[in-house]
């Protein structure tokens, strides 16, 4: 009944498009994604139970004047390997309408909303992950006409995997920029902000409530968290410093031996970030510590998925788009970690010694991550969870030709510190871009991972020629010649026509890590086609 409705709802907007743009009802937007893939039995990676996937997403917004609303909805005959079963159907995943006169804005149904960096709470939709929480409910936000006072109250309901949670999430946002509240005109801006958010659970699950009892504890049916903020910024400076205090919730300690001890224990993150930017010069730096944050949307003996989660914890480190640097991501420990990134940018200006007649751009960065006790069973202090050493070097050499060299020396603990041995690897990128006309140019990449850990030496290559603004074909190939000798080889077609992107890749996918904006999913390795359509209109 849920499906028939959906569709229902959509088949009657969409020709309501037109008309309502012909009659100035208001202007309607929207956008659409199919990703499909056909798996195929491969020699090395085995046989495949399920021969195709699919995942598609509609979306339609309304705007005439102050109001607006709209639509999202989800379809899932058999989602991607990769993503939740939970996924499987059809259902609407947003449907909102709001009225914004400018100082005040008013949302009823499906939003999206993030408090301070997102430790507290955030909920967003990113499809390479799996992720979609919007929170179904009200949100009201007050703005002064200087932004000095903001204030912000929202509830709602969680979505999960297409379907409402049984957790209820409320919450309260101040900022207040001090100078502003004040009619004061300066050229410092010092803000204060603070929340808080209460988590309540109208269910629980039985195996959850079972361990609870059994180990002398109640679920509590509400979990009050909060944060409190500082920002300033001056000039080419700004600060950021914020703390968040979690309340007591279920927690599985891990012990020695491989038990695990269960207890109510709240959790707590510190953030701080220095930011410099003068002329061609800038830096930053981030502090980050994390204790028992993970926050899902609802407890479960299961396996963590993106999906389930109200918070935003990125990795704090480099976020790699090079095939061979990304081969084995750090993945956030949300049990308890802390650690800093830091990363220095410099542009050597045209005609000077190192800039020559087109200039030259360097970055260098780096992370150290350490396990805190807390989260080690079998360590009383902290230790090496990750590390790494980022340098990059972008010449533009002519009009016509562009090269980027890239180094990452990366070391990794495959137990987050539990245990002394770490895997070491160091990526080395030689990316080079020229254009033969202003509508056809080609890339190359040359990669090489060495390492004596895990699977050990790999080589990869990536060309594309693009033919500007319609055609682009890419083919590319990791080869592992250290360990297993396995090729993972793709080639792909993709073309553009004004709002609608088509693409068409066939290849061997390997498994791993998936990562977008620092977070994280499992991706199992398979074999297939892959055709993507986008359309915005």
């Amino acid at each position: 009944m849920r499906r028939l409705f959906s569709i229902s709802l959509i088949l009657l907007i969409l020709p309501l498009a037109s008309r309502a743009q012909e009659k100035d009802w208001g202007r309607v937007s929207g956008s659409f994604e199919s990703n499909s893939i056909l798996y195929m039995d491969d020699s090395v990676l085995g046989e495949r139970e399920n021969a195709c996937g699919s995942n598609n997403y509609l979306k339609l917004d309304w705007l005439r004047g102050n109001l607006s609303a709209g639509l999202a909805a989800e379809y899932y005959p058999e989602p991607l390997s990769g993503y939740p079963d939970a996924l499987k159907g059809a259902g609407l995943t947003g449907l909102y309408a709001a009225w914004n006169p400018g100082l005040v804005e008013v949302r009823a149904g499906s939003f999206y909303e993030q408090i301070g960096s997102g430790l507290l709470l955030r909920s967003w939709e990113d499809r390479e992950l799996g992720i979609n929480n919007p929170l179904v409910g009200g949100n009201v936000s007050f703005r002064t006409r200087n932004n000095g006072l903001r204030i912000k109250i929202l509830g709602g309901a969680p979505l999960y995997c297409l379907r409402l949670s049984d957790s209820v999430v409320s919450a309260g946002d101040v900022s207040v920029d001090i100078p502003s509240i004040f009619g004061v005109e300066s050229a410092h801006s010092f803000r204060i902000e603070g929340s808080v958010m209460d988590k309540a659970l109208r269910s629980e699950e039985e195996n959850i409530a079972f361990l609870a009892s059994s180990s002398g504890f109640s679920l509590p049916k509400n979990i009050l968290s909060w944060s409190g903020r500082l920002q300033y910024s001056y000039s080419g400076l700004s600060l950021k410093a914020e703390y968040v205090g979690k309340g007591a919730d279920f927690t599985a300690e891990h012990q020695k031996g491989g038990r695990e001890k269960y207890d109510l224990r709240g959790g707590s993150a510190a953030l701080a970030e220095i930011n410099y930017a003068i002329g061609s010069f800038s830096a930053s730096v981030i502090y980050r510590r994390l204790e028992n944050m993970l926050s899902p949307i609802f407890q479960t003996t299961g396996s963590r998925i993106p999906a389930n989660t109200l918070n935003y914890l990125p990795s704090l480190c480099m976020q790699q788009t090079y095939l061979l640097a990304g081969l084995n991501p750090y993945v956030t420990y949300a049990d308890g970690e802390s650690g800093f990134q830091g990363d220095l940018y410099y542009s050597f200006k045209k005609g000077t010694a190192l800039g020559g007649r087109y200039g030259m751009k360097v970055h260098v960065g780096g992370s150290w991550i350490d396990a805190l006790p807390s989260a080690l069973p079998n360590r009383d202090e902290p230790y090496l969870a990750y590390r790494d050493i980022n340098v990059d070097i972008e010449k533009v050499w002519s009009r016509k030709f562009r090269t980027v060299f890239f180094v990452s020396i990366q070391e990794n603990s495959p137990t987050h510190g539990n245990r002394k041995a770490t895997d070491a690897q160091n990526v080395f990128v030689v990316d080079g871009l020229y254009k033969f006309t202003k509508k056809v140019a080609a890339r190359l990449e040359l990669q090489y991972l060495y390492s004596e850990e895990l699977t050990k030496d790999w080589m990869a290559a990536v060309a594309e020629v693009t033919f500007a603004p319609r055609w682009s074909i890419s083919m590319s190939d990791m080869y592992n010649h250290g360990s297993t000798g396995t090729h993972y080889y793709q080639g792909g077609v993709a073309y553009s026509l004004s709002g609608l992107n088509v693409s068409l890749n066939f290849g061997r996918t390997r498994e791993g890590y998936v990562c977008s904006g620092g977070v994280c999913r499992w991706q199992p390795a398979y074999k297939g086609a892959n055709l993507r359509v986008q359309w915005a209109f």
